[in-house]
């Protein structure tokens, strides 16, 4: 009887699916992200060869001048967020 007792309490205590769902719908955009990047981070091992071909379009990006300042970038973040 203990056991059934401790899972009871145990799901009585865990969040649902749904509730974390509602939860992240009162995020502001920026906390989305902040999620989206932990969750990702999670789940996300980095393949060293996908990391090396990512590095290298990034050099190249810089170096054809495919570049934006920090500050037009983060002006940017809201509007990709509040697609998803």
């Amino acid at each position: 009887m203990r056991v059934v007792t401790e899972s009871a309490n145990l799901a009585r205590n865990m969040s649902t699916l749904q509730e974390i769902k509602a939860a992240i719908a009162h995020l502001d955009p920026r906390e989305k992200a902040i999620l989206t990047a932990e969750l990702f981070a999670m789940e996300s091992e980095p393949d060293e060869m996908e990391l090396e071909a990512a590095l290298g379009r990034g050099l190249g990006d810089v170096e054809a001048g495919r570049v934006r300042p920090i500050e037009d970038v983060r002006d940017m973040i809201p509007r990709w967020v509040s697609k998803s």
